[in-house]
């Protein structure tokens, strides 16, 4: 979803890195004209394919300052450390000094990573620092750009930096390989009635109160169902709220996610009412048959979406389909298949937890 070359409306951008910094493209808009916008994104993208929503609810808004997650990129040149995000259309890297999309906590940072970053980065060097806020502070994770031993002096630089920026946990490496380095406090996410301590780098929604907005629609349209499986489930995030009122299979293809899940359930009794299952759905999706055991599916696949998954709902028989997306154009495409087999889309909830971006979540009801 590219903005239009010009709008109604224009005011007074909210940081002094608006027009370089890749983040915001939209945060000169006039509030008015950003909302209508960004609300028509999902309805225009599916009249695109000939799909019409029974009813749609009202944009969920996003306040500044509620970001809770972010990946920041750290570059050690010969004119010091950048800590930031990429300037858009390019490589290069705008050195943060604010940002009010973020949560503050995330903002104040950024100083302690430069100084990390010019400590454990090698002239040249560089690295991705991916950040989230959980329940109990902030979880970082390391993955440096190239291959570097972790001697004594880079843990113990490590380690000072969890201390003095108050880091819950501390890791290093790559997102599936990751070594907890530091961990002064257990990062966890309550879900419902489960706890769950995200592996490094874990994908989350991106603010607490959208997450919160999707978790509660979930819950509302799945009020009949008793018997529910989650696609591309991650954590859990949106079906562990249904325990243990329901039975929930959650389906990840990512083993850390999975192990996650499992020890969340298992430390809340919930073994009998709720499964974790490691399983590629983008190679080797549920079956039709697999999916008619269950009374609905929750479906929140990557941004590209899932068209072979898509396809076995299609000719499944399951009664419901609660849908999240962050790209409109493949949540449309997804829908018009699940559409020409049978089902219609009875309601359509465009959320803004990406502000000021041409990016834009929703949550959809399907009935067959």
């Amino acid at each position: 979803m590219q903005p239009p070359e010009a709008s109604p409306g224009l005011r007074e951008p909210a940081c002094r890195h608006f027009g370089v910094c890749g983040g915001c493209a939209v945060q000169h808009w006039a509030e008015q004209s950003y909302v209508a916008w960004k609300a028509e994104a999902p309805v225009a993208a599916l009249q695109a394919v000939g799909v019409t929503p029974g009813r749609i609810l009202p944009m969920l808004r996003t306040e500044p300052g509620a970001r809770r997650r972010a990946d920041f990129t750290l570059r050690h040149s010969a004119r010091g450390v950048l800590a930031g995000f990429a300037r858009r259309g390019s490589h290069e890297i705008v050195d943060l000094k604010e940002c009010p999309v973020l949560m503050p906590e995330l903002v104040r940072l950024m100083p302690r990573l430069r100084a990390l970053a010019a400590t454990v980065l090698p002239q040249g060097g560089s690295a991705e620092a991916v950040v989230n806020w959980t329940d109990t502070g902030v979880d970082v994770l390391l993955v440096p750009g190239e291959r570097l031993v972790l001697d004594l002096d880079r843990r113990t630089a490590l380690a000072d930096f969890a201390e003095a920026a108050d880091v819950a946990r501390l890791s290093w490496g790559q997102r599936r390989s990751a070594e907890t380095v530091v961990a002064r406090r257990v990062p966890r996410l309550r879900l419902g009635e489960v706890e769950v301590e995200p592996p490094p780098g874990a994908f989350l929604q991106a603010t607490i109160p959208s997450e919160a907005t999707l978790r509660t629609a979930a819950r509302i349209w799945l009020a009949d169902a008793s018997r529910v499986v989650d696609l591309y489930a991650g954590i859990g995030t949106l079906s562990l709220g249904l325990l243990p009122q329901r039975r929930v299979t959650l389906i990840e293809g990512d083993h850390a996610a999975v192990d996650a899940v499992k020890a969340g359930l298992r430390k809340a009794g919930f073994e009998g009412a709720g499964s974790g299952v490691l399983r590629d759905l983008a190679s080797d999706p549920l079956r039709a048959a697999e999916l008619d055991t269950f009374d609905a599916a929750i479906f929140d696949p990557p941004r590209a979406g899932a068209p072979a998954q898509a396809a076995e709902m299609a000719q499944s028989r399951l009664p419901i389909i609660v849908a999240v997306s962050c790209n409109p154009r493949s949540f449309a495409r997804d829908a018009r298949r699940l559409v020409d087999g049978g089902y219609r889309l009875e309601q359509l909830m465009p959320v803004d937890q990406f502000l000021w971006s041409a990016h834009v979540e929703l949550a959809a009801l399907f009935r067959r």
